[in-house]
This record gives structure tokens, C-alpha cells and sequence, in this order.
């Protein structure tokens, strides 16, 4: 599906488009300043996990869903950051809205979760009623009905809806925060990353498979591999190197987020300005990091939405979404997409990148390295770790004001 052509393309992406041509035509990549180090604690160490939960995905809003898995008229349960949550949709205004999954009466879930490893899809429903005594609920989070109302005396049923998240949507995306506030903004969150995607066309795309699986290895060990580019000749030498160049990667800031261009060898093969999605796919991989922990992948004809959630300091939930064009969704495409989904997720994804984060988290419970060294082809990965402790601590909130870096000042070049 190619991207309208009255679309502008924005002028970050690019700025961007711009520095990957000068990498093909000088041959340099971009790096960081210098090479540095982080402590393995971060990945072991249960305080510091602790920290984590409650800085990050306590009080961060994150990806809970694309936006064509919850239909006008329908309630999903979505339950990867700890607590039980509901998402709604009502088809009087469309609106995605989001509360704990927990009725007023006596605390059951309203929407049943995923069974196992197969995730949690949308129900159809009017309204929310609990499995325990049918207490009722509006999509929109108001008390209903109660069975037998008149035998709760004193007790004002004004006060017994929902208990509400902040939620907002934007380009595709269903954002929700797990702890109860004020409302959020979405657009405002992305800090000028939104434009790009809707002008990849997130939103209109549209579910093939999602896959949802526990894996033993600390969440940011499987964010890390996602940052740079230096893995991508020896770890996936024989699945997807033969499509990529070599290193060269083009970053750019929108606050804690960043967007990536990951350059294909076509790149540097033949290199004509895109004017849609379809052409810049093949000169690269775009791939953004929302940060905390989420992360989209654009191949040539398919999208990858990837939520990377922590149980425990030494397991992450691993949810990818394979998102396709509606076009090719059709019985006829089914062969094409399972081929595909299988050589991604299964061996892509599974076997080599999480088989890695497994084995490294292994090899850090041994005590046998007390520090990881990066070099300045991976200087986004501690970019990624400076933003986590800052909002640890506190100096970086989700909606401060950190404009977008300019792409006009990329970071130093290396042969």
C-alpha cells in the first residue's frame, strides 16, 4: 500500500532520508562521541528492577494495542503491565478508553485475559458485565445495573464506575498509563514522532498475528539488540544481512524516542529520493523506539509492533504484532504472510535475537563480567540507559518539553 502522494513528507524524516544518502555517497557511518560502558546490575539486580517498574511503567504511558484491534463496540483486556486493564471502544463515539479490568462489587475481571501464551483478542459487547453477579457496565466506564440494587442500602452507585486509566490514541496507536491521572496526550507524548508514522500509514494498517511469550532474559537486553546495528552482519548473517548494509544507521531524537533508518543494500546500490512508504522501505528499515519499550519495525511490505514487558528482572513479555496491509489480507495472501511470520518470528526474532538476550542474561548471572563495554556504533543503546535512569530519578518526565534534535547536526562519522 503506497502512502497518498499528497501526503508531505515531514521535514525531520526528511532530514533524515538526506543524511542516509550522504552515508551512501561518503561512505561514513554516523557514530556516537565515545565508547562506554554499563554496569550488568541493571540486568540482574532486583532493586534496580523495582525502580524500573515503578518510574517507568508505573507512571509512563506505553503501546497497549494497535489501533484495528479494538473495533467501535468492543472491550479487550490487556494485562502485560501487572495489573488487569480493559480497553473499550464505544460505537456511540468511537473513543478508545481504558479502566482496571476489576468490577466495583467484589474485584472479578470483567473481560477474561489471553489463555496462556495466545493473546487476548477483542469481544464484541454493548456493555461490560461481570461473571460473578452481572453487575453492569457502560463501555464508556458507568455503572449500569446491579442485580438486587435495592438491597445495597447507603451506597451511592455514582461512586461505583470504573476506575478510569489515562488513555489516548494517535496514528494507530493505543496508548495507555497504568497508574490513574490526569488525561494524556498521545501526539503530545510522541513529540513530533506521530507525523511520521501517519505518514508510514500505521493507521491503516491491520492485524495478521500476534504472539505473546515469556522469555528468560531481562526486558532491555531485547531493547538493546534493537539499537544498533553493529549485530546485524555476525548474529543474523545468514537471515536478513544479505538485504543490509553494513552499519549504517541514521538516528533521530524526539525526546526519549528516537527514529532509525537502518540502510538496505539497495541503498547504495541505487538511490532515488522516496516519495511514499513502499520506496523508502526499500532503501531502508525505519524503526522507532516509543520509548520505554516499544519498538516498530517497517519491512518492505509489513509492519512489526513489538511491546517488550518485565515480569520479573530476569524475563520480558514479548509482544509482536504483525501488522499487513488491509489489502493483502485476503485468504489469497494467507501463504505469503505465514512464510513470512514464520521467517521473522521464529527465526529472526526467536532464535536469534531472543535466543541471544537468553544466553546473555545466563551469562551475567555467572558473576563473570561486571560491566558491558559498547563501542560508538552502539552509543543509542546508552543513550537508552541514560533515559531510563532519568526517569528513575525524576528529571525526565513523559510530557517535558525536549524538543527534537535537528537533523542537520548528525553525531560524528567513522570509516
Amino acid at each position: 500500500m503506497n502512502h497518498p502522494l499528497e501526503a508531505p513528507l515531514p521535514a525531520t524524516l526528511a532530514g533524515m532520508i538526506d543524511r542516509l544518502d550522504q552515508q551512501r555517497r561518503s561512505g561514513r557511518r554516523e557514530t556516537g562521541d565515545a565508547a562506554g560502558s554499563l554496569p550488568t546490575r541493571r540486568y540482574t539486580d532486583p532493586a534496580h528492577w523495582q525502580r524500573e517498574q515503578a518510574a517507568l511503567f508505573g507512571q509512563w504511558p506505553v503501546v497497549a494495542a494497535h489501533s484495528s484491534e479494538l473495533p467501535a463496540g468492543s472491550a479487550l483486556a490487556f494485562d502485560a503491565l501487572g495489573v488487569p486493564i480493559v480497553l473499550t471502544r464505544s460505537a456511540e463515539d468511537g473513543r478508545a478508553r481504558a479502566f482496571f479490568n476489576v468490577c466495583r462489587h467484589r474485584g472479578m475481571a470483567l473481560v477474561a485475559a489471553g489463555a496462556g501464551s495466545e493473546p487476548a483478542q477483542a469481544k464484541p459487547c454493548k456493555a461490560l458485565v461481570c461473571p460473578y453477579h452481572a453487575w453492569t457496565y457502560e463501555l464508556d466506564g458507568r455503572l449500569r445495573h446491579r442485580l438486587h440494587a435495592e438491597t445495597f442500602d447507603g451506597i451511592d452507585p455514582a461512586m461505583l464506575n470504573l476506575v478510569e486509566l489515562p488513555c489516548d490514541e494517535t496514528a494507530g496507536l493505543i496508548f495507555v498509563q497504568r497508574t490513574p491521572g490526569p488525561a494524556i496526550s498521545a501526539a503530545a507524548f510522541l513529540q513530533g514522532l506521530d507525523e511520521h508514522l501517519q505518514w508510514l500509514g500505521l493507521a491503516g494498517m491491520t492485524v495478521f498475528r500476534k504472539v505473546d511469550r515469556t522469555y528468560a532474559a531481562n526486558w532491555k537486553l531485547t531493547a538493546d539488540a534493537f539499537l544498533e546495528g553493529y549485530h546485524i552482519r555476525v548474529l543474523h548473517r545468514d537471515t536478513i544481512y544479505p538485504f543490509f548494509a553494513d552499519a549504517f544507521v541514521v538516528n533521530l531524537h524526539a525526546g526519549p524516542h528516537q527514529d532509525s533508518l537502518v540502510a538496505r543494500r539497495a541503498a547504495f546500490e541505487a538511490f532515488e529520493p522516496p516519495r511514499d512508504r513502499v520506496a523508502l522501505c526499500k532503501l531502508a528499515s525505519p524503526t522507532q523506539l516509543l520509548f520505554p519499550n516499544t519498538f516498530l519495525i517497517w519491512h518492505p511490505d509489513y509492519v512489526s509492533l513489538i511491546g517488550m514487558f518485565s515480569p520479573a528482572v530476569d524475563q520480558v513479555r514479548w509482544v509482536h504484532t504483525m501488522l499487513i496491509p488491509p489489502e493483502r489480507s485476503g485468504a489469497d495472501w494467507t501463504p505469503h504472510w505465514e512464510k513470512t511470520f514464520r521467517l521473522i518470528e521464529q527465526t529472526v526474532f526467536q532464535q536469534e535475537d531472543i535466543g541471544t538476550a537468553v544466553a546473555i542474561q545466563r551469562g551475567l548471572a555467572s558473576g563473570a563480567n561486571t560491566t558491558m563495554q559498547l563501542g560508538r556504533l552502539e552509543h543509542e543503546v546508552l543513550r537508552f540507559h541514560r533515559g531510563i535512569d532519568a526517569a528513575i530519578d525524576g528529571t525526565l518526565l513523559p510530557f517535558s518539553a525536549a524538543p527534537t534534535e535537528s537533523s542537520s547536526a548528525p553525531p560524528s562519522a567513522a570509516p
